[in-house]
């Protein structure tokens, strides 16, 4: 048995929220981006959810876990999703 990687994970992630017809993007790491930006923004009922991508034995590095705390300081949804049923039960909890 295959252990599911990540960017499948991602890849899923992104198919599912699309098919759900939720506007999502991903936001693009690299040299000169913020430190701890998570893996995909989604559009959900007038908000916007900040979604980290996780495989199940993955955890949030400083960077990430400084991000999260400051998303939770402001208001903003933040969430670290580790399976596309984790983004059904996201999706039926903000109904």
């Amino acid at each position: 048995m295959r252990i599911q990687s990540e960017t499948d994970l991602k890849n899923q992630v992104k198919e599912y929220l699309t098919i759900m017809g939720i506007f999502n993007y991903p936001l693009m790491q690299g040299l000169w981006s913020y430190r701890g930006l998570p893996d995909r923004v989604a559009h959900i009922r007038g908000k916007v959810h900040y979604i980290e991508i996780k495989k199940p034995s993955g955890f949030l590095s400083v960077h990430q876990e400084a991000f999260k705390q400051q998303c939770e300081a402001d208001g903003i949804d933040y969430h670290v999703v580790r399976s596309v049923d984790d983004v059904q039960s996201l999706l039926e909890n903000r109904a």
